[in-house]
């Protein structure tokens, strides 16, 4: 059995040896070694990234000596992170899980420190990443089962700040089962490890750091990927309800302040749209709650404004049952962003897939492998996609290779060039416009939350719309493109 050390547990020896070391050396002495330390890391790190420039491989060669020479430090173990992430950047998925699981492996050995649980769970998310880019997770799946059976006997009962972690190499394990088939151990698993949770933040021992795994494990069970579909529904509702006890029972507390926040924001936007008059009361119930919490939490703020914008949407856009079957209102088109330009008129005939999206969206980027998936199966079969976004003051960082917002304004044909690096980045290849300051077209097309998606047919008329980003949403749209593509080759 393993036995996990606490940093803080030292023998008296050794605790006397400290005090006494730290007794009579001058404080300068200390600080000089600290930073001699920090200072050899950076050297190290600088080197290897200048290695990394100019030859990737012999960069690999290099770290691999210098671990040689000190293989229990973990400072130049996390190094290879660098390296996965340069790799992963070519492409070269192969080696970048290589370079991720080498890392994985120098915590796995150190599995006896709970705390390198965290370095684990951390590495093995890098992992998924990658195998969610190469379409692999043999990897991945090899990756949670030596994680979770090297720290099956982590304290997590004892030391809350394992919760988190463990649980969450659970739910990855659950959710990899599911897409192997294996539902029914999965869903045990999820109910076990849930439960579990649950008994804990229901006990005297709970805290606010127990409160807090709890709500993120319930979060990631209640997210859009598809091996959530056994779950999902459960989770969301035990979420809505995990919340408001949190906020309830630690009213102070700014992690459980934002996870109440953002539960709210995903519960009106995503996850309740089909029942509009419930969103609306939810709205009406939750803002003079969220408006207190906002005037010390400037994060509440934000999430209060993106409710108040939702809620300007829903009054000026159009039931969904009113569009379907009628012909797709005007395109409301202020500039294209990666075409020179495209006559709406031009797409009679296709049938076209309208994508209302945004750069800061995460549930967006969640539908790019679908967006890139259909336009290549049916490119061939007059078939479209048409992105439709709006401005919003975002730049581009080249360095981080990431779009955010700006501090100061930015013209619009800077925030052009923006979005068109950031669907350069995410190679996404369909026509993208951007519809002009106060334009009233997503009202038109019933647009609530995003990602938001209008299927026309043939004949310009309305077929299907759909908002989020599950992978049931995924699967209807998929269908329904099939079958309007299908009644035009006939």
């Amino acid at each position: 059995m393993f036995r996990f050390g606490n940093r803080f547990l030292v023998s008296a020896a050794l605790v006397g040896a400290v005090v006494c070391v730290c007794l009579t050396l001058p404080s300068d002495t200390l600080l000089r070694a600290q930073d001699a330390g920090l200072e050899a890391f950076r050297k190290l790190q600088a080197e290897l990234r200048g290695r990394m420039d100019s030859d990737l491989q012999a960069a690999v060669t290099f770290l691999d000596s210098k671990i040689a020479e000190n293989p229990d430090s973990e400072d130049h173990h996390v190094l290879r992170h660098s390296l996965a992430s340069r790799f992963a950047d070519q492409a070269d998925y192969r080696q970048a899980t290589e370079q991720f699981r080498k890392l994985l492996d120098f915590y796995l050995k150190h599995a006896d420190e709970s705390r390198n649980l965290f370095g684990s769970w951390m590495t093995i998310q890098s992992i998924q990443d990658v195998a969610q880019k190469s379409g692999n997770d043999d990897a991945l799946r090899t990756a949670v089962d030596d994680a979770l059976n090297a720290f099956k006997d982590a304290p997590a009962d004892s030391d809350f700040d394992l919760l988190m972690p463990l649980a969450q190499l659970t739910v990855l394990k659950a959710q990899l089962m599911v897409e192997s088939g294996q539902t029914d151990a999965a869903t045990e698993l999820i109910e076990a490890q849930v439960g579990r949770l649950s008994e804990i933040n229901e006990s005297d021992d709970a805290n606010e750091v127990s409160m807090t795994a709890y709500i993120r494990v319930l979060r990631n069970l209640a997210g859009d990927e598809r091996g959530n579909d056994p779950w999902r529904d459960e989770c969301i509702e035990r979420l809505d309800q995990a919340v408001n006890a949190a906020v309830e029972r630690y009213p102070d507390s700014l992690a459980l302040q934002n996870d109440f926040a953002e539960t709210q924001m995903m519960m009106i936007s995503q996850w309740r749209q089909d029942d509009p008059e419930a969103t609306k009361e939810r709205i009406e119930s939750v803002s003079p709650r969220l408006a207190r919490i906002a005037l010390t939490n400037r994060s509440v703020q934000a999430t209060l404004r993106r409710i108040e914008i939702y809620r300007d949407r829903m009054a000026t856009a159009k039931p969904v049952a009113s569009l379907v079957g009628q012909p797709a209102p005007d395109w409301d088109v202020d500039a294209w962003v990666n075409v020179i330009e495209i006559d709406p008129e031009s797409m009679r005939g296709k049938v076209v897939l309208l994508d209302f999206w945004a750069m800061w969206c995460g549930p967006c980027i969640a539908t790019f492998p679908h967006l890139r998936q259909w336009r290549a199966e049916f490119a061939d079969r007059g078939f479209e996609i048409v992105g439709v976004t709006q401005y919003y003051n975002f730049q581009w960082d080249e360095q981080a290779k990431r779009a955010s917002h700006a501090s100061e304004d930015v013209t619009p044909d800077e925030e052009r060039r923006t979005i068109a690096s950031f669907l350069e980045h995410h190679d996404l290849k369909h026509p993208v416009f951007v519809t002009p300051e106060g334009s009233e077209m997503s009202g038109d097309f019933g647009v609530r939350g995003i990602p938001h998606v209008v299927l026309i047919d043939r004949q310009g008329t309305v077929r299907l719309v759909k908002t989020g980003a599950g992978e049931s949403t995924a699967d209807e749209i998929h269908a329904k493109i099939d079958e309007l593509l299908a009644d035009g080759d006939s």
